[in-house]
């Protein structure tokens, strides 16, 4: 039986926290440089080309988590094939989905635009945006697949330098070249292009260092029979489910947002990149917990996984009192930094509040996700979600009638509150099973 320490626990999240906070800095830094140019409409128009990314990316965002969990299963049985087999199956899917993802590029964006009915404006710069960071689906894609690799074995340096070198990167080339080489939306596409060709090449040389693959030992046969693919498969469509619901709120929030008027959907872009700010620090946390619990799953160790819940749930709570706390104290100052349009601010600050209960809201849904994702039981995630965006859906539809904007934010928290209740209550089954 393996003993989890705070030490070692925290050793692993605490890295993982840091370089997953560099995603959301990412889009908010994008987000604050719009917001220095004159017309809100670019800070509309990054914003929807950044969720229409989402919806493209986080869809097929199992290519890391699943392969995360089956990464650490591998690692917590010792057995390198597994470990081989971990990294190339899901790369196949990469590769397959990212090639559909180019030559659709055009029905995509104009289904997305048809739906989201923003102002033509910001349509015409959302399509700048768009067509050129389409190219680097491949990229993107395939670095999914290497940090979820890297991530579940453990190879903590290497995982989080790729992915805090690489927004960095992005962040740098954002700034100079929309304030020095003066291309607007343009500069940020280009920013972000050129930092994901970075983080590709450095994904595969680290996957080189890390890996030590006997690559003539390559099952090709295994890895191309798709019946070897259903297992996986299986976990993949119901996170595929999770992250369509995801999807479908957040598109749901960007047209609401968008018929309230360009400065409205301004300031809910403003505040949503805080909210991921905090999202993301939790996610942190959640990836260290996939880890722990994937190990407890591949040992066979129910003592190591209960242990892994209960030291989640415990910093968890220190890290919900420390983003609450410094959120009320400088919403205002965040809010600042990202925009000096004074009817943004206005806008921004009278919404502000729904924000500050998103770490109680979503706090315990976001860390179970990883655990589950980490035991590879992803059933009960997909039947949380279903729920949880029945929830959502019911909430908007009675409560934005009633306080528009505001009522879309309490809808937002209801969606994020049901995650943490359902998925506490499908948790002791879990644990039942764990050694069976």
């Amino acid at each position: 039986m393996q003993k989890l320490k705070d030490k070692e626990y925290l050793g692993l999240t605490i890295p993982f926290m840091l370089s997953t906070m560099t995603q959301p800095l990412m889009g908010a830094v994008n987000t604050a440089v719009m917001g220095r140019l004159s017309d809100p409409k670019y800070i509309a128009a990054v914003s929807l080309g950044a969720i229409l990314f989402n919806n493209l990316y986080w869809l097929f965002g199992f290519l890391r988590v699943s392969t995360t969990g089956y990464a650490a299963q591998a690692h917590g049985a010792a057995d390198k094939r597994l470990a081989m087999l971990a990294f190339f199956k899901p790369l196949v899917l990469a590769v397959i989905i990212s090639l559909l993802c180019i030559l659709l590029q055009k029905p995509i964006v104009d289904i997305y635009l048809a739906m989201i009915g923003a102002a033509p404006e910001v349509n015409e710069l959302c399509c700048r945006y768009y067509y050129i960071l389409i190219w680097g689906a491949p990229l993107v894609l395939f670095n999914y697949v290497a940090l979820g690799w890297l991530m579940g074995q453990t190879r903590v340096r290497a995982s989080v330098f790729m992915q805090m070198s690489m927004n960095v990167l992005n962040m740098a080339l954002s700034i100079f070249f929309v304030f020095y080489l003066h291309l607007d939306i343009t500069g940020v596409a280009l920013a972000t292009l050129l930092s994901q060709l970075y983080g590709g090449v450095l994904g595969a040389y680290l996957i080189y260092l890390c890996g030590y693959f006997d690559y003539r030992a390559l099952p090709w046969g295994e890895l191309l029979a798709w019946r070897e693919f259903i297992g996986m498969l299986k976990v993949n469509a119901n996170l595929m489910i999770r992250t369509a619901c995801l999807l479908t709120v957040n598109n749901i929030i960007a047209a609401v947002g968008a018929s309230f008027g360009t400065v409205v959907l301004a300031a809910n872009s403003v505040l949503l990149q805080l909210k991921d700010i905090m999202s993301y620090l939790i996610d942190g946390m959640a990836n260290g917990a996939a880890i722990f619990s994937g190990r407890a799953v591949g040992a066979k160790d129910k003592a190591l996984f209960e242990q892994t819940i209960r030291t989640t749930y415990k910093w968890l709570a220190v890290l919900a009192v420390i983003l609450m706390g410094g959120y009320y104290f400088a919403g205002d100052y965040c809010i600042r930094i990202f925009t000096n349009i004074a009817e943004v601010i206005a806008v921004a600050q009278a919404y502000k509040i729904y924000v500050l209960f998103y770490p109680v809201c979503a706090g315990i849904g976001l860390v179970l996700y990883g655990v589950f994702c980490g035991a590879t039981r992803t059933a009960p995630i997909r039947n949380m979600m279903l729920i949880s965006l029945a929830v959502f859906y019911l909430c908007q539809y009675f409560l934005v009638p009633l306080w528009q904007n505001a009522g879309l934010w309490l809808a937002l928290l209801g969606f994020m509150l049901s995650q943490s209740v359902i998925l506490s209550i499908y948790l002791p089954k879990l644990k039942d099973i764990i050694g069976n």
